[in-house]
């Protein structure tokens, strides 16, 4: 499956749910003075969930086109780390909860009309207390728990570590899905939050529950594209595989994936598609060191 068809089945898939599909937010949020890129899907997304705005639909997909530094020197070194990616999301904002979530990603990567991933590929991680989450994926879906992984709250929460480190705010358990690749190794591929908590100082009984609870949700799109094109790395899939190319071209190299030039390259084709997307909004390098 071509990625362009990928972007386009899962907006597709969520407007059938009865979603309203919005548009990509600005690479560069000047709005929000917490970040200097749009990190995620759900940033354009901020006030809404806290109550601060109100909007005319309660159901949201999106593709949101994200830049984040944080993993800056795993780019080109693993199979997955980009600045630069785009993350599909669907959110509900005082609407649908944790069945229907998790009953519609199950849908949407099984389903033959959608994505036809094999179940078996499959397996979740849940919040080590949140037995909802793993009953829903055990009783509704039909997940044996052998396939449902309880963890801490350093790898299951958002943020991280919340109930105990906080920040103090809107908070809540995820529950991660994974494709299980034929090297033995597994990938990440769509993270489900279920912002059902209010944090407020410090442990214990410091999670108090909202009066509505919400849902994001973000796919990796280079990396579900990857699992569906059967590829070793993000950047051997359509899109960025030319990159790739050209940029071996440019300084007359042969791309050798697992070779130091190859992880060279991988970096040149992810800082180029940065670069090209920070320039579209009118964002230049400049001469101060950060």
């Amino acid at each position: 499956m071509k990625t362009d068809e990928l972007r386009e089945k899962y907006l597709a898939f969520f407007q059938s749910k009865g979603h309203t599909r919005q548009p990509s937010d600005v690479l560069v949020p000047t709005w929000d003075p917490s970040v200097l890129f749009t990190p995620a899907g759900m940033n354009q997304f901020k006030d809404h969930f806290l109550g601060k705005v109100k909007l005319d639909f309660t159901r949201a997909t999106t593709c949101q086109k994200c830049l984040r530094t944080g993993d800056i020197d795993n780019v080109g070194r693993t199979a997955y780390h980009h600045t630069f990616f785009e993350m599909l999301g669907n959110f509900s904002f005082g609407d649908y909860f944790k069945a229907e979530a998790v009953a519609w990603a199950w849908e949407f990567l099984t389903d033959k009309k959608w994505l036809g991933i094999d179940p078996q590929r499959l397996s979740v991680t849940v919040y080590k207390d949140d037995d909802e989450a793993a009953q829903i994926w055990h009783e509704n879906i039909g997940l044996p728990t052998s396939r449902i992984v309880r963890m801490e709250e350093d790898e299951n929460f958002w943020p991280a570590s919340a109930p105990s480190q906080g920040p103090d705010g809107v908070c809540g358990p995820c529950s991660e899905i994974y494709y299980h690749l034929d090297n033995g190794k597994e990938v990440e591929i769509w993270n489900l939050v279920f912002t059902q908590f209010n944090r407020v100082g410090e442990p214990p009984d410091n999670l108090r529950p909202l009066p509505k609870k919400n849902i994001d949700t973000g796919m990796g799109l280079e990396r579900t594209a990857s699992v569906l094109q059967g590829v070793p790395t993000n950047f051997h899939i359509d899109i960025l595989m030319p990159i790739v190319h050209a940029a071996a071209d440019a300084v007359s190299q042969k791309y050798d994936y697992a070779s130091d030039n190859g992880r060279r390259l991988r970096r040149i084709t992810d800082h180029v598609r940065a670069g090209t997307f920070a320039v579209h909004e009118n964002v230049y390098p400049g001469p101060d060191k950060a």
